[in-house]
């Protein structure tokens, strides 16, 4: 049972100048991270706070779409 999956074509570049941009900005934030992250000692704090604040996000998500 491999089922084939057929290889999506599009239609139009992803490359635009929007997306890059964004990629860009979305690079630079990560590092900026990954440096922050590097100077707590206990980088546990950083992820689980991450984890917490995800959550919360999707919980007030949630919260919006069942009223």
């Amino acid at each position: 049972m491999n089922k084939q999956i057929k290889p999506l074509y599009l239609t139009q570049s992803l490359e635009t100048q929007k997306v890059l941009k964004k990629a860009i900005s979305a690079n630079r934030a990560l590092a900026n991270l990954n440096g922050t992250a590097k100077i707590i000692p206990n980088q546990n704090i950083l992820i689980n706070a991450l984890v917490l604040q995800e959550a919360k996000d999707s919980l007030e998500i949630v919260s919006i779409d069942l009223c």
